[in-house]
């Protein structure tokens, strides 16, 4: 793994000439120069498709169930996430001499943590969560074309004249309470077995990676949150809970679809679910994988 872009060295190096925001989607992206509009957009629109930069798996509105528990005010039933606003402001620097862009992508989410308990009384409880990643690209002299998903095409890190180098993960939390944290991942299947401890690094694309197969079995173990913290695992159509196993949270999926997914861990403290008053406290660590070989 490489060190993480700062952030504040790519906002240092930009000389902004304008800040063009995306009526209707809450979209920003800052401009270098006027000349680098085509690329800009060309980058922008590789973020967007790309599958290892979504993370509406994480925020999707689908319920998640919970075991009842009577030791707090709420006993809930289920629970869910209901996205209102997104906003996304992605820094991108361009060095033509270099060849190369240095990209830091800002994600603010607001909505609502939604609570229904075992009498069908709801709760709803305000969602403002904020988020950053980073990514580096490297200019090409032929262009390359992918589908919309980068599951297909020349490239599937690929797009126009850009090829996407490295990419860290995500780290996203709740912004007025956190108190959850994370001290390590460790991710296990037959073909992989690695552990995280910072997400913010930059990793090389493709070669550091997680790279399933069809049908694999994957084994995710966390350590950090405290015993009683709700812990989910979210990836490509699939949400689970953790277990706490001996002191860690343990979690598991079959990996059913090709090409580039994000898949992410949410830490939820147990009083966000089970305490009416209890603000949403959680946080977030998400991380690129691909699934499959690169189409011919």
């Amino acid at each position: 793994m490489h060190r993480r872009t700062p952030a504040a060295g790519i906002a240092g190096a930009l000389l902004a000439l304008a800040l063009f925001v995306l009526s209707g989607c809450g979209d920003a992206i800052t401009m270098t120069d006027v000349s680098d509009l085509e690329d800009e957009e060309t980058l922008r629109e590789f973020i967007e498709d790309h599958g290892f930069f979504d993370e509406t798996e994480i925020y999707g509105a689908d319920s998640m169930t919970s075991e009842p528990d009577t030791r707090e005010e709420i006993d809930p039933l289920t629970f869910w996430r209901e996205v209102t606003e997104r906003h996304v402001v992605r820094d991108v620097y361009i060095d033509h001499e270099e060849g190369t862009a240095e990209v830091a992508i800002y994600k603010e989410i607001w909505g609502t943590l939604n609570i229904v308990d075992e009498n069908m009384v709801e709760y709803e409880k305000p969602m403002h969560h904020e988020g950053v990643r980073y990514a580096t690209f490297q200019l090409n002299d032929d262009v390359a074309l992918a589908d919309g998903n980068g599951n297909g095409g020349t490239h599937r890190h690929r797009r126009g004249r850009w090829t996407l180098t490295s990419i860290s993960g995500l780290v996203a939390n709740s912004v007025e309470t956190l108190t959850m944290s994370i001290d390590w991942i460790h991710v296990q299947s037959a073909t992989v077995d690695i552990t995280i401890t910072d997400p913010s690094l930059l990793m090389a694309v493709p070669d550091e990676i997680m790279h399933f197969e069809l049908g694999e079995e994957v084994t995710v173990t966390v350590s950090g949150p405290p015993e009683d913290a709700i812990l989910f695992l979210h990836t490509r159509r699939h949400r689970s809970p953790f277990q706490y196993v001996g002191g860690e949270f343990v979690g598991s999926w079959t990996v059913a679809h090709e090409g580039v997914h994000g898949a992410g861990v949410q830490a939820l403290a147990h009083d966000s679910i089970h305490d009416s008053e209890y603000p949403d406290d959680s946080l977030i660590w998400g991380m690129p994988y691909e699934v499959g070989e690169e189409p011919e």
